[in-house]
């Protein structure tokens, strides 16, 4: 028998494989059909277990797919939900359920936008299917508020009442129709469709919170009174709930219900120190410090263990000035305990302590103490991890906050500190997904929500920030933060409307700061709508009502000055001064006003007496630098600052001036050492990161140094800043990373075309790629620029250049 051994095994390998693939599918099939066996019983958990097998084997099974996404929405696990959803539609952009579960999950986190993909490819799926024409009205009505379109706002508005009708369980349409009373304050119908709404979503934060504005607005007190007690139970973990009942109660003057209050949780059974602390806390806000230490002289006598109050009360002598007393006494009581977790919080609050008094050594030997008895302390572990962060050792930082998460999970802080960790390691990417951990962790407290929506702004991401911000006020809507951040959005999209309905809101909170914000947003729109005659004629309805409005008047003086009313803003500011001669705000603004009408003798004789007054003060000693820079006194300016910094050591606008002009003066190591000292105080600064990381790379040739350039530099990465791209991008260069440095230097090139040591980056990493044409053009170019300056830098061009191939 004739045999042919490489065409037997090919047929051989063809045939297994076949084999493999439908054995692949029938065991993908086996899973399935147990993990539905496991659901029929109730063993959910087993269950998924089984469909993550299934997706191993086939990810493309629908069936499984489906029942996995359901059983996370079932579970409450709505990221997880939204996943496989998501996955499945991928996969069948037909499926229709899945289209309608992601445009409902999106709409209910109001992901308009993805709501609206979603929504709108269901409906061509099926334009007669009751939920999806439910979505669709909810979409137009959303489009319908944005556009300003109220009637077609009410028409889908009342769509969406029909649909509650047959289908009472639908969160979104209940939603909308909420929102649409709420708008045109028909609170009463309002808070019967939020009743309702609640029957079905007992544990939904957001309606239950609707509840309690609506109560507000009707002014049901005790009604407000009932929600926030069951907010406050439902949701234990929320200070802020229990914030807001005492702000209630003090609101009405009830002082009693508020410390009834206070002590029913710190008397609970499982009620930790920190309830009793609460209760503290309170008695020194609204009966003053000695009511505060009697309390806790009351908990010293009757609990066994009281370090914990005894710390406080050495807390609460350092607050008031005694600051070595209430040291000594914390260092005393700490000796006289045994390690215990008691004795390790209190250790950190001694550390503090040591902070505080510019003691960081004794903070850190602290800290390492604690650390030595429990390896995983929160608290000590996040001091770590500061420290290491501002040391530029963002790696080891967090190596320290993965520790801490293990024993704090649900922590916002640790997840705050780990984005900022990965910012200074340069990984943005890494740092936006911890700052939306700890929105997501916190339940988008306002300082994280805050804190990640400026991330997002810094990247120009407009919209994702405005959705962080929204889904936080939906939580604590009168928080003024949060309005006045949003304005600023909508202030920046030119949403006219929008923003004064913040100035409305924030004018209904009736305090000084929420007006003082409101005025401020609303001047800042009229001026951005170059409404000058109204903008002066509200900012002198503000004065006029507040004489003493500094800012306002600023302001005013201001957009007079634009508009080309110099007299006038003469004349206003010259009134204000009759009465407050001796305000330095005021006379700055009459300095700049001399300036304007070429007085330069009478300004530069009122800088100087503000400085006299005020050394150090950053507004007015850089503009009268700037003055005599102006006029070439370049000598007296030098003189300037050296006088601020012999009154002032640590006034950092003049060290920053220094700086530059050692720098200028080609005393590199004189500036390195002002920056060096600067930066060990603010090391968050990327100005003054890109500075010394500049200044080391570009100046010293020594390993060690290019190192260090490289950890203070290493935020730096994917910035869109010339200047920050040419620091970045030459470090790069220096560690042979050319085509990463070219990445970098040829924008920062085209952004700074007349800066020659930009220039020379940039052609000595043409040089380094063999790019001989554009090195040679773009080194003569910054010989050009150069001119005569005498630095090493264009030396090293020149030689460059001679050793470059002749062109052919």
């Amino acid at each position: 028998m004739l045999r042919i051994p490489g065409i037997t095994a090919a047929l051989l390998s063809a045939t297994l494989f076949l084999t493999a693939c439908e054995s692949s599918e029938e065991r993908a099939q086996k899973h399935y059909e147990s993990g539905m066996s496991l659901l029929e019983q109730g063993d959910v958990t087993r269950a998924e277990v089984e469909f993550r097998n299934v997706f191993k084997l086939n990810p493309r099974h629908k069936e499984a797919r489906l029942a996995y996404a359901r059983t996370q929405s079932d579970a409450g696990k709505i990221r997880g939900a939204f996943k496989q959803y998501l996955t499945l539609v991928e996969f069948y952009p037909e499926n229709l359920e899945g289209r309608i579960e992601l445009a409902r999950m999106a709409m209910l986190n109001r992901d308009w936008e993805e709501g609206e993909r979603h929504g709108r490819a269901a409906y061509e799926l099926a334009p007669d299917n009751a939920d999806v024409l439910a979505l669709i009205a909810a979409l137009d009505f959303v489009k319908a508020r944005r556009d300003s379109n109220e009637p077609e706002a009410r028409k889908q508005a009342e769509i969406l009442k029909d649909v509650l009708e047959t289908n009472p369980e639908d969160g979104i349409a209940r939603r909308i129709v909420v929102e649409h009373l709420v708008n045109r304050q028909e609170f009463d119908q309002a808070l019967v469709q939020l009743n309702q709404g609640i029957e079905f979503e007992p544990d939904s934060f957001e309606l239950l919170m609707a509840r309690l504005q609506v109560q507000y607005e009707l002014g049901d007190n005790k009604g407000v009174e009932a929600s926030l007690k069951e907010m406050v139970s439902k949701f234990p973990e929320n200070i802020d709930l229990q914030r807001t009942l005492i702000a209630w109660y003090l609101e009405r003057n009830d002082l009693e219900g508020a410390e009834a209050f206070l002590r029913e949780l710190a008397n609970r059974p499982d009620a930790e120190p920190a309830a009793k602390i609460v209760v503290v806390q309170f008695l020194t806000e609204t009966q003053g410090p000695e009511a505060a230490r009697a309390e806790l002289a009351r908990l010293v006598e009757s609990e066994e263990k009281n370090l914990v109050y005894r710390a406080l009360l050495a807390s609460m002598d350092f607050e008031e000035g005694k600051q070595d007393e209430a040291i000594a006494e914390l260092e005393q009581v700490l000796e006289q305990n045994e390690p215990s977790d008691d004795r390790r919080n209190s250790q950190i609050l001694l550390a503090r302590m040591l902070i505080q008094t510019n003691n960081p050594v004794g903070a850190r030997s602290l800290v390492e103490e604690i650390l030595a008895e429990d390896s995983g302390h929160v608290a000590a572990l996040k001091m770590q991890a500061a420290w290491l962060i501002d040391e530029d050792k963002p790696s080891e930082a967090i190596v320290a906050l993965r520790t801490a998460l293990a024993g704090a999970p649900n922590d916002a802080s640790i997840m705050t500190l780990m984005g900022q960790a990965h910012e200074r390691e340069g990984a943005r990417e890494l740092a936006g997904e911890r700052y939306a951990l700890a929105v997501d962790v916190s339940g988008a407290a306002p300082a994280e929500s805050l804190r990640y929506a400026s991330f997002l702004m810094a990247d120009n991401r407009i919209e994702s920030a405005q959705s962080v911000i929204q889904e936080a006020l939906n939580k604590a809507p009168q928080n003024i933060e949060l309005l006045r951040n949003m304005a600023m959005i909508y202030i920046a999209q030119q949403d006219w409307n929008r923003a004064t309905r913040i100035v409305w809101s924030l004018r209904a909170l009736g305090t000084d700061q929420a007006t003082n914000v409101a005025n401020g947003i609303e001047a800042e729109v009229l001026s951005r709508q170059e409404r000058t005659e109204d903008t002066i004629s509200f900012l002198k309805d503000m004065l006029s009502e507040d004489t003493g409005n500094t800012g306002a008047l600023a302001a005013l003086v201001e957009t007079q000055v634009r508009d080309g009313q110099l007299d006038e803003a003469t004349a206003l500011l010259e009134e204000q001064l009759v009465a407050r001669p001796n305000d330095p705000s005021l006379r700055f603004l009459r300095a700049g006003l001399y300036f304007l009408e070429d007085d330069r003798a009478r300004a530069e004789e009122e800088y100087k007496k503000l400085l006299e007054e005020f050394p150090g003060n950053d507004r007015v000693l850089r503009t009268y630098y700037s003055l005599l820079i102006a006029e070439g006194r370049d000598a007296e300016a030098g003189e300037l600052v050296d006088k601020v910094i012999a009154q002032r050591p640590d006034a950092s606008s003049a060290l920053l001036l220094k700086a530059e002009r050692l720098e200028k003066a080609q005393d590199f190591e004189g500036a390195i050492a002002i920056y060096e000292d600067l930066y060990a105080k603010n090391s968050s600064s990327v100005i003054l990161a890109n500075n010394l990381a500049s200044l080391i790379t570009t100046h010293r040739t020594d390993p060690e140094s290019l190192e260090r350039g490289f950890a203070i530099a290493s935020r730096l990465k994917g910035t869109m800043f010339p200047p920050l791209q040419d620091t970045y991008g030459w470090i790069e260069y220096r560690r042979g990373n050319y085509e990463e440095a070219l990445a970098y230097l040829e924008p920062a090139a085209a952004g700074l075309p007349e800066d020659p040591l930009v220039q020379f980056h940039l052609g000595m990493t043409y040089a380094a790629l063999e790019r001989t044409q554009e090195a040679r053009e773009t080194l003569t170019r910054a010989l050009e620029i150069a001119g005569d300056r005498p630095l090493p830098q264009f030396d090293v061009a020149r030689e460059t250049l001679e050793k470059l191939p002749a062109p052919e």
